[in-house]
């Protein structure tokens, strides 16, 4: 593998090189060495990203590296579930610039990257929908306790995505919270929300289903958004809870 790397990436090389693949064994010990292993390497990429980005291409390895950061893409934002030994790179509540930086060097390599960001987002989408189903179960709850931890997890993989995105192209839109709320906003109101809702537009359902942010044309997603509030008006916690998912966002996608 070194012989495609320069001499100033050798160092680089080698720490690689020694990754296991058993992040999720069963034996506690060898996951422990999995989560030590896949950090250090977390570590050096997001400490020397600068100098990573300049190293010669090697898609298999950098899609190699992708797999083996995809397990813990919880413990970085602080969901340790099912995974052990992988420390986070940065404090849950900081802006996160390691982690940040961290994703921003997978996009040396675009299927490296696509197969990281897809399981990210997939991630936070789960921890989305976790906290739709707390916030409709008990909407006076929804912006505390478990369903805030869920949301909050959300806010900061979305943040982490869209903001290592824009630091490895800082032509890209600086990334803001605006529709990942939307999106969670869609989460909990697709719960309930039935066609012939006084407050949703018939066309943005199709059949008995509300159709999600990304089907809806973008002359018309403001509308789609404010109809989104206005059907979780009578529920002020749930909104208090996503304007806290913008926050949370926001700390992560302004340090960068």
């Amino acid at each position: 593998m070194s012989a495609s790397w320069s001499d100033e990436g050798r160092e680089a090389a080698e720490v690689f090189a020694w990754i296991p693949q058993d992040a999720l064994s069963t034996d506690e010990a060898a996951a422990v060495r999995a989560g030590s292993s896949a950090h250090a390497v977390a570590s050096y990429i997001a400490d020397n990203r600068q100098s990573v980005a300049g190293l010669p291409a090697n898609p298999a390895l950098w899609q190699s590296l992708s797999r083996v950061l995809i397990p813990y893409l919880g413990a970085m934002i602080g969901d340790a579930t099912d995974v052990a030994g992988f420390e986070p790179l940065d404090g849950p509540r900081s802006q996160m610039r390691r982690t940040a930086a961290l994703f921003a060097a997978m996009a040396k390599d675009p299927d490296a990257n696509r197969a990281l960001t897809d399981a990210a987002s997939h991630r936070a989408r789960t921890y989305g929908e976790s906290f739709a189903a707390s916030a409709v179960a008990d909407p006076a709850t929804a912006d505390r306790g478990d369903a805030q931890r869920q949301l909050n997890l959300a806010a900061r993989l979305r943040s982490l995505v869209d903001t290592g995105a824009h630091l490895a192209d800082p032509e890209r839109e600086t990334p803001t919270p605006a529709h990942a709320q939307t999106e969670i906003a869609y989460q909990v109101v697709s719960l309930t929300a039935k066609p012939g809702d006084p407050h949703i537009d018939g066309r943005f359902f199709r059949g008995t289903r509300l159709l999600s942010p990304s089907e809806i044309p973008e002359a018309e997603g403001s509308l789609y958004d404010s109809q989104m509030t206005v059907y979780l008006a009578p529920w002020p916690r749930i909104l208090d809870a996503i304007r806290q998912f913008g926050d949370t966002y926001d700390v992560i996608a302004k340090g960068q």
